[in-house]
């Protein structure tokens, strides 16, 4: 029996945290013995208790940019009690606070595009820095270059790494459960065009404001519902009200996934206006739920709808297009049924999680 254990910051609502939760419950169906270490104290306990039974979880409650050498000895001493086959990282800033590192197998994914720099800049420099109040990039790949086997979640994610890095690396993607979403019935939309975007509210790198922009064009039309939270939840609920548009735009707040699986069905289409996105499982997320999808060009969503597909395309930070497309199918919405049938279906064979965690095992055992 494989022992594994997956390493993570957190478990809040996002991306990551949903895939993790049923990568896990998925390896230990298929016979591993499975941990999780969660560092830091951002727990949502409804993901915790999603886990099965068997999933051992692990939550150290170390404060988030905090140096608690405590919660580094406790993640080090269960590393040596439990023995694993395999430590999975799902950030590469975690290698460095392993001790023992020749003991075990390390791997790790990287769950967006590579940004920043793989090794510490001097101390000197970095007081410099700060002398003249230059801010350091925020680095996913810090270490990576040291991990033995790298993962990327997307093809994105995977030529971005090498251009940029010279880091060679396996593509898996992401996966989602596909069969646990309420799909949406075969029916066209009442006089109002309901559209949903799901994600963290950081618009520089997630667009919503454009969705927000859309909104305000088509006035009357559409109305959106954002759900998640995030740093630019008060900047986007400004921006609706400066476009007039607060009767039109709904922010819902952070959601269980019960209800995203529930209710991800009752719109009738999902918009993705990332600027910037590795990958984007809520996408396949809502082409699980028969749902159309809207997503920008050039980057991991767009990816998963194989251009315009399985779905369609907007031409990345362009609000003119992204209008363009929302009136092409809410006036073409047969066109929009037919294309979300297929896309159902490649979803279901390509990013289900039950493959996403078998390709995992695959990859362990060599």
């Amino acid at each position: 029996m494989r022992k594994v254990v997956h390493i993570c910051w957190s478990l809040g609502f996002g991306g990551i945290e949903t895939m993790l939760t049923n990568i896990a419950n998925e390896q230990v169906k298929l016979g591993a013995e499975v941990s999780v270490i969660i560092i830091n104290d951002v727990v949502e306990y409804s993901l915790i208790r999603s886990f099965d039974s068997k999933v051992k979880v692990f939550c150290l409650q170390r404060k988030p940019s905090s140096f608690n050498f405590f919660a580094l000895l406790q993640m080090n001493h269960l590393l040596l009690k439990m023995n694993p086959d395999i430590v999975h990282l799902h950030s590469a800033r975690i290698y460095p606070l392993i001790f023992f590192k020749q003991k075990y197998e390390i791997c790790v994914t990287l769950h967006a595009l590579p940004t920043g720099l793989i090794k510490r800049t001097n101390v000197i420099f970095r007081m410099a820095k700060r002398l003249l109040g230059m801010k350091e990039i925020p680095s996913n790949v810090f270490h990576i270059n040291k991990i033995k086997r790298v993962f990327a979640i997307s093809d994105a994610v995977k030529v971005e790494l090498k251009n940029k890095y010279n880091i060679n690396s396996t593509v898996i993607h992401n996966g989602v459960k596909t069969s646990i979403f309420k799909k949406r019935n075969a029916k066209f939309p009442a006089e109002l065009f309901r559209m949903v975007q799901v994600g963290r509210l950081v618009h520089v790198k997630k667009g919503q404001d454009l969705l927000i922009q859309a909104v305000a064009k088509l006035k009357g039309k559409v109305a959106v519902d954002f759900i998640g939270t995030g740093t630019s939840e008060q900047y986007l609920k400004q921006l609706a009200k400066n476009m007039q548009t607060e009767s039109s735009v709904h922010f819902l707040g952070d959601c269980t996934q019960d209800f995203i699986y529930k209710h991800l069905s009752d719109y009738d289409l999902f918009v993705h206006p990332s600027r910037w996105e590795g990958f984007g499982l809520t996408v396949a997320e809502a082409m699980s739920a028969k749902v159309p999808v809207l997503v920008s060009s050039g980057q991991g969503p767009a990816e998963i709808t194989c251009g315009d597909k399985y779905g369609w395309v907007f031409k990345n930070d362009n609000v003119e297009d992204l209008i363009n497309q929302i009136e092409y199918i809410r006036t073409n919405y047969c066109e929009a049924l037919q294309k979300a049938e297929l896309a159902h279906t490649y979803v279901k064979d390509r990013y289900d999680v039950s493959i996403t965690a078998q390709t995992y095992l695959k990859f362990y055992d060599e």
